[in-house]
């Protein structure tokens, strides 16, 4: 998978995808991703590993890196997703044990924080240090449907990136180069309001 073909999977979301694809080059150490369900928050945290995993590679070696993270099955692409409704204090240990452990493919590990708006303000403050100042081999990327109050620190120490919804008409877009027919795509777009990955999944 070429780098084109890995963000082209982010849909119509071109400013985040811009910046994205230069600060991958160079990452800091953490970010946030902050926008409403099926915006792309998800599918852009991966495209980013993508390209961060695959640096320093070319070729065939670079195209597996970018294709495994694009799945989600890299295996320095740590996934963590809350087990219910919110991300527990007993899950801070070990999200901070994994990113001190070294990559095992690739010259970076990528810590994806799924629904993190969700965090127990003590998980949160738990984080804190590690997401502030991570191993040199960790890039934290935290997701987020909003910020609340008790996160406000905590996103202080993160680049953070917005994706609102997307368009109507360039989901519409995107159903149709997906092969949705074209007298379906218009409904499907304003139903799912600004979720491309809702559209999609009702295509």
């Amino acid at each position: 998978m070429t780098d084109e073909e890995l963000w082209a999977t982010v849909v119509g979301q071109a400013e985040a995808v811009g910046f994205l694809r230069s600060a991958a080059a160079s990452p800091v150490h953490a970010y946030l991703f902050v926008g409403p369900p099926g915006a792309g928050r998800a599918t852009a945290a991966r495209a980013f590993a993508g390209s961060i995993l695959a640096r320093g590679t070319e070729g065939d070696d670079a195209d597996r890196h970018r294709r495994l993270a694009g799945a989600g099955r890299h295996p320095d692409l740590v996934w963590v997703s809350p087990p219910g409704r919110a991300l527990l204090v007993a899950a801070a240990e070990g999200i901070t044990v994994e990113s001190s452990r070294s990559p095992i493919e690739a010259d970076r590990k990528v810590m994806v924080i799924d629904r993190f708006d969700t965090a127990e303000p003590e998980c949160a403050a738990s984080l804190l240090k590690t997401i502030e100042e991570p191993p040199a081999s960790a890039v934290f990327v935290l997701l987020a449907e909003e910020v609340p109050d008790e996160h406000v620190t905590i996103a202080s120490r993160c680049v953070r990136v917005d994706l609102p919804p997307v368009p109507d008409v360039v989901v519409a877009e995107a159903l149709l180069v997906e092969g949705v027919p074209a007298d379906r795509t218009t409904g499907l777009a304003e139903a799912a309001a600004g979720r491309v990955q809702i559209a999609q999944s009702c295509a």
